[in-house]
């Protein structure tokens, strides 16, 4: 998660160089933006509870709730895949899946653990367990050090993050859709009719107003 969330913090800071704001993010068009808040919060369910040590290690209940939500995550970015960069991130996320559907947990490899300087430490059941010899697909768990992040990476990870570039610069730079008025309606009383707008014609006759025959008679005589 800390590498993920310093992923985006440098897609957002490269995008705003580039001509790119914040706030055009409520101009991107994002089709069943459900399916990826449900999926993270189902991760964040798992973390929460892997760590009060309520799911056991490499346990069937942890593992079926993270493959829900990697496929989750995976069907949003299917369904917006118009989007730049974003087969990658599905890509990665997939990677990521196949390793924990293997091995009902992400696998972490104690040689890099101890390359953090966290020797002997133990990695929270749920969502991770540690890597041994009978460990499946290896080469997808999380093997990579990342000292400066105090974090482990797969290689998942990192084609993830190839494809969050290029997908934060599109949503970052997406214009206003034409003819869109944000929070203004118009009322359908004030709409005007062609015939409304024409010129009056010289010397029509006004609607509802007739002469009066007294005046008529007095402009004679004089």
């Amino acid at each position: 998660m800390p590498f993920t969330l310093t992923v985006l913090a440098v897609a957002v800071v490269l995008s705003a160089v580039r001509g790119g704001r914040l706030r055009n993010l409520a101009y991107a068009e994002i089709t069943a933006g459900w399916l990826l808040f449900a999926g993270l919060a189902l991760q964040f369910g798992v973390n929460a509870a892997a760590a009060r040590g309520w799911l056991p290690d490499a346990g069937l209940s942890g593992w079926s709730v993270l493959l829900v939500s990697q496929l989750l995550v995976i069907a949003f970015l299917a369904a917006n895949r118009r989007l730049p960069g974003v087969w990658l991130v599905a890509a990665g996320l997939a990677l990521n899946a196949v390793v924990m559907a293997a091995n009902r947990a992400m696998p972490v490899d104690p040689a890099a653990i101890a390359a953090l300087g966290l020797d002997g430490a133990t990695v929270p059941p749920g969502k991770h367990t540690l890597m041994t010899a009978d460990t499946h697909l290896p080469w997808l768990a999380d093997i990579i050090p990342v000292p400066w992040l105090r974090s482990i990476l797969s290689v998942g990870d990192l084609v993830l993050a190839v494809g969050l570039l290029p997908m934060t610069h599109a949503l970052m730079t997406s214009p206003p859709r034409p003819g869109r008025t944000r929070g203004l309606r118009p009322i359908p009383g004030l709409r005007r009719s062609p015939e409304d707008l024409r010129p009056p014609r010289v010397g029509a006759r006004a609607t509802g107003l007739a002469p009066m025959p007294g005046l008529r008679r007095r402009a004679r005589r004089r």
